[in-house]
């Protein structure tokens, strides 16, 4: 994992990315018990996109230039299959800006914070979001303020609303 983070700094360095953000399984792991993931979630912004169709274009030629097996949707950067997605709603692009720097296996790298991460399983509504956010309410020591103010600002109160009764007020 250490030499997978160092090449997303590279990424960056090298400016095919201008940020990335740990998302997915791989950030919940960094909050609360490893559950089962399969691959590294991370959401870029690119500076600009050349080509509208392929706006990844960059990445995968980085990739290729590198070695690295490209196989389904993701790339394998150190034994690690890494999946980039790009800001794909405000929500998202909110959490890229705010995400923490962190040190994990001696290496910066950025994580979204659980507030957000939290947020995102309540738009999403999988049911593996759901079982991962009770285990944040459990587990995370989170802002509550700061997570009502992202609720409210996307529009995700009644979200919430519904998953407590369902899940927590029983």
């Amino acid at each position: 994992m250490k030499k997978t983070l160092e090449q997303l700094n590279n990424l960056v360095e090298l400016g095919v990315i201008e940020k990335y953000a740990i998302g997915g399984g791989i950030a919940h792991f960094y909050y609360i018990e490893p559950s089962v993931t399969y691959d590294l979630d991370i959401m870029i912004r690119i500076k600009s996109v050349s080509d509208n169709l392929a706006p990844l274009k960059k990445i995968y030629e980085w990739a290729g230039i590198n070695n690295f097996e490209i196989k389904d949707e993701h790339i394998i950067i150190e034994n690690i299959p890494v999946q980039f997605l790009l800001e794909y709603n405000p929500l998202i692009e909110e959490a890229v800006e705010k995400a923490a720097e962190v040190v994990i296996f001696d290496t910066k790298t950025v994580i979204m914070k659980p507030e957000y991460l939290m947020a995102i399983m309540l738009q999403t509504n999988r049911s593996k979001d759901r079982e991962r956010l009770l285990l944040f309410l459990e587990q995370t020591n989170y802002d509550s303020s700061t997570f009502k103010e992202i609720l409210i600002k996307f529009n995700l109160g009644e979200n919430y609303a519904k998953f407590r009764k369902k899940y927590i007020d029983e």
